[in-house]
């Protein structure tokens, strides 16, 4: 296990610890003002969302920035890293207030054309019934390195 360093030095079949808070209007709020959600139940409560003030679908992020700082303290390494792309599946919307545990792996860490590559799953759920609300595939590239496969770095 390499949790506790930096991003750039987990491996492949690494747990995070998972981490659980309640998540506030405020971070919802301030999410989608950052990101142009123009949603108005992401900006508060409203009739359409039964009075609720509910978070976006993408903040699932969010949720990956929480990993990383609760398990890699020391930040994402001496190389930057790209996100490449996310799946997520919203099972329910998640209202603001709710208490969550969120909880992930490392499901892959490959080499591709010369770049290290690493895939994580996220799950989001209800702290006190378990409800799954969130799960969420991430795709980063973590360096472009040189490797014997591809010395030249060429794209294969």
């Amino acid at each position: 296990m390499t949790l506790q360093r930096f991003v750039s030095d987990l491996e492949e079949g690494d747990v995070f610890v998972p981490v659980r808070y309640t998540l506030s209007s405020f971070v919802i709020r301030e999410y989608c003002h950052g990101n142009a959600e123009d949603y108005p139940g992401f900006h508060g409560p409203t009739a359409e969302t039964g009075g609720l003030h509910v978070a976006a679908p993408t903040l699932s992020h969010i949720e990956k920035i929480r990993l990383y700082k609760h398990n890699c303290p020391g930040g994402q390494g001496p190389k930057a890293r790209i996100h490449v792309e996310y799946f997520a599946t919203q099972f329910a919307p998640i209202p603001a207030g709710t208490e969550l545990v969120t909880s992930g792996k490392v499901a892959r860490r490959y080499l591709k054309r010369g770049r290290t590559y690493m895939e994580i799953h996220i799950e989001v759920r209800s702290a006190l019934t378990d409800e799954l609300y969130t799960r969420y595939v991430d795709t980063t590239i973590l360096a472009y390195e040189k490797s014997d496969e591809n010395p030249e770095n060429t794209d294969v």
